[in-house]
């Protein structure tokens, strides 16, 4: 599935994420800042990154600074924004800069990386396709949840995941509601309502599906379930889901970045949002080939 009547304008700023608790990365982002500089283009970095970099420049004795902007700065006034670190990076990036509607562009640091397949020394040459518009944008689906909890309505999103479990890591029942019927009770450790994009992450490391990451589904993994017919359900976003947790001390985690206490009448509606997170994908880049190499698909035993 290929957006390829979709462009990015004029860039004219370029906002960076770095990797958490980085500031070996000070020499990288430098580099990257004087590469764009030549081309015209402003470099915008967080405010929090910033003084990561500065903490490490003042510990090498150096007296190289860089000044960071505030949240709404970096997304807003970004054409193009680059995260620089591992899939959890990029995941921290979409999550609080969707709502911007700016393309992510993904280097990666780690190790598996499903979703940054961009080497970190291949950034200039990325940003070069770009500028040529050699490149696509693909739309990866969100999960919006109309919460209520404590009595309270709120809404949140999932770029890659949410997880059910009990505060005290004790077995807990979720309730799957489908379109107003009771579809299942899940009862183990924990339930993961898994986004498309999500399907590599927890998911596949709890024994769920793999799903290709244009799709838009809902996937539910059950943790450890009590008993042995409990599996995986892969459910299109078309359906009125709700979860319900049947003990007083449950938590809510949302993309493994946020935790939420969930109690006994509490209620989770969720749907896919009308948000997207846009990624950019160059020609080249195939989600088949990335799963045959970093699962070592078809490789003899």
């Amino acid at each position: 599935m290929l957006n390829v009547s979709e462009r990015i304008g004029k860039i004219k700023a370029v906002g960076v994420r770095l990797r958490p608790d980085s500031p070996a990365l000070g020499a990288y982002f430098l580099e990257l800042q004087a590469f764009l500089g030549k081309l015209a283009i402003e470099t915008l970095l967080g405010e929090t990154d910033a003084e990561t970099l500065n903490s490490g420049f003042e510990a090498n004795g150096s007296a190289t600074r860089v000044t960071g902007v505030d949240e709404y700065a970096l997304y807003s006034k970004s054409d193009l924004l680059i995260s620089v670190g591992g899939d959890g990076t990029l995941i921290a990036l979409a999550r609080h800069s969707f709502k911007y509607e700016k393309p992510i562009l993904g280097v990666n640091l780690g190790n598996l990386g499903f979703l940054t397949d961009i080497a970190k020394d291949g950034i200039k040459e990325a940003i070069e396709r770009v500028l040529r518009h050699d490149y696509e944008i693909d739309r990866r689906m969100i999960i919006q949840i109309n919460a209520e909890l404590d009595g309270k309505k709120q809404v949140l999103h999932a770029i890659n995941d949410l997880v059910i479990r009990h505060q005290k890591m004790k077995m807990v029942h979720t309730e799957l509601i489908i379109d107003g019927v009771l579809a299942n009770v899940y009862y183990g450790d924990a339930l993961i309502v898994a986004t498309p994009t999500g399907a590599t992450g927890y998911n596949l490391s709890a024994g769920g599906p793999i799903v290709y990451p244009l799709a838009k589904n809902f996937i539910f993994t059950p943790i450890c379930p009590h008993s042995l017919n409990q599996r995986s359900l892969v459910l299109p976003t078309h359906f009125d889901v709700e979860l319900k947790i049947r003990e007083k001390h449950g938590v809510l985690i949302i993309d493994g970045q946020d935790s939420i206490p969930m109690t006994m009448n509490d209620k989770l509606s969720i749907a896919m949002s009308d948000s997207f997170v846009k990624m950019v994908r160059f020609s080249g880049s195939n989600f088949f080939n990335a799963i045959r190499g970093k699962l070592s698909w078809g490789d003899r035993q």
